[in-house]
């Protein structure tokens, strides 16, 4: 011990403060509280003990240990080691009447430890002889072995003071075990209390809170997700209106300009609305303007006469402009036979033969053919 002045004291290495003014003591820098302890600190648990037994109160104890680690754990990393550090932290407790701490073993691959605790206040309070397994020591020393194996533990008393022994010890090590499995046994033995009973309504109310806003966030969720797939569809729909525009020529002349690919999809888009064009306009004559196509397969090929063939259905001339070298060269690698569709080399040039040639009476019966047919057609 070491005499400072009269308000501190190092004691073992460890500073004791007192604010007289604010009846304050601190030790080690952190608040603390002393009191006589067979008679106020044994008056108190002995009435909790009652109350709600032995095994409840242990939990409760072992419980509040497992969650009052911070300030331990604060020494204990402070040093290289755990070892180290722990034998920082038994200065503490021996200092503040906690007992003599140990650590006896430590096997970190296994993740176990075992601890002794010699004197401790928990094991020498005076009582009804009953002893049991834990405490606020064995939560205390469950959660600093919970933040070195970084996993949930499990204290398992090995030795009692309350039963002879010279010291308790407690192994502590990994477990899948849990309080609230051990609340929820306590419940199914019927020994739960009604504070136990209300946590765990409590916990059965904020599990359904939390289920029940999940449920909302995914509801909202895929509302959200809706309106973005109704946008990109509607999207989508204007960028085909717009990749397939209808252009009025000349008088019963109509043209569709093509760029990029044409699948399927696309396919009965143009052809639809071409279908509509020629019906509404009364054109006779329908260009497919493929001077913006730089490339061609078999299917494209197939999709351009399907179009051509459902023109001339509705009485109209379906005739292709536009083939660039490179698509007249593939198209005759490919096979495909155009030979029985008008082509000409430009836009220019198809319309100049439509201006050229006689003008001969409608041969479509237009009466027969109404809106429907286009859409069969456009299938």
């Amino acid at each position: 011990m070491i005499l400072q002045d009269p308000d501190k004291l190092v004691i073992a290495g460890v500073r004791h403060e007192w604010d007289l003014a604010r009846g304050e003591l601190r030790i080690g820098g952190m608040p603390s509280v002393t009191m006589f302890r067979d008679s106020s600190l044994a008056r108190l648990m002995s009435a909790f003990l009652a109350m709600v037994g032995p095994r409840r109160f242990a939990l409760a104890l072992q419980a509040e240990g497992l969650r009052s680690t911070d300030g331990d754990w604060s020494v204990i990393s402070a040093f290289s080691t755990f070892e180290e550090g722990f034998v920082e932290l038994a200065r503490y407790a021996a200092v503040s009447g906690w007992g003599g701490w140990e650590l006896v073993d430590l096997d970190r691959d296994a993740k176990v430890a075992v601890f002794r605790v010699a004197n401790g206040w928990e094991s020498v309070l005076p009582r009804d002889g009953s002893a049991f397994n834990g405490g606020l020591v064995a939560g205390k020393l469950t959660g600093l072995c919970q933040r070195l194996f970084e996993t949930t533990c499990w204290p398992r008393q090995t030795a009692f003071v309350a039963e002879g022994d010279a010291y308790d010890e407690f192994v502590i090590e990994a477990s899948a075990r849990s309080l609230d499995d051990e609340m929820r046994e306590l419940a199914a033995v019927d020994q739960a209390t009604a504070a136990d009973l209300q946590h765990m309504l409590a916990t059965v109310h904020a599990s359904a809170n939390a289920r029940e806003a999940a449920l909302a966030e995914r509801d909202r969720m895929v509302a959200e997700l809706q309106d973005k797939l109704e946008l990109i569809a509607e999207q989508r729909q204007a960028i085909l209106t717009l990749s397939t525009p209808i252009i009025e020529l000349w008088d019963e002349v109509v043209a569709i300009p093509i760029v990029g690919a044409i699948d399927a999809s696309r396919t009965a888009q143009m052809m639809e609305r071409l279908l509509e064009a020629i019906l509404q306009r009364r054109a006779r004559f329908a260009i497919l303007d493929l001077t913006g196509v730089e490339a061609i397969d078999t299917a494209t090929a197939d999709n351009f006469l399907r179009i051509v063939r459902a023109v001339k259905l509705l009485g109209a001339q379906g005739v292709i402009a536009g083939i660039g070298p490179n698509v007249a060269q593939t198209l005759v690698g490919l096979g495909v036979d155009l030979t029985a569709i008008p082509t000409f080399s430009n836009l220019r040039e198809a319309l100049r033969a439509f201006i050229a040639a006689p003008r001969r009476a409608a041969s479509r019966a237009e009466s027969s053919v109404n809106a429907s047919i286009v859409k069969e057609l456009s299938r």
